[in-house]
């Protein structure tokens, strides 16, 4: 580490040696801000053999079609 013999008067004098300080460019805005969370639901896609397509957040083994009325099994694609 290399050692100076500066005095507080003399601080100018020694920044003239520094590189200058980048200025402001359009670059990346960051900003700080307060962290929440959000949740998350799977959606499960049923479609029925008579064409009728509904949506069920649980995956069921045996599902009622909405249109019809069968009793549908469940098979995953």
């Amino acid at each position: 580490m290399k050692q100076t013999n500066a005095r507080p008067g003399n601080v100018r004098s020694l920044r003239s040696h520094l590189p200058p300080t980048p200025r402001e460019s359009d670059g990346i805005l960051v900003q700080e801000e307060e962290l929440s969370s959000a949740t998350a639901q799977h959606l499960f896609r049923m479609r029925c053999d008579c064409g009728r397509s509904w949506f069920e957040l649980e995956l069921k083994v045996l599902v009622r079609c909405p249109a019809c009325h069968r009793l549908n099994r469940v098979h995953i694609t």
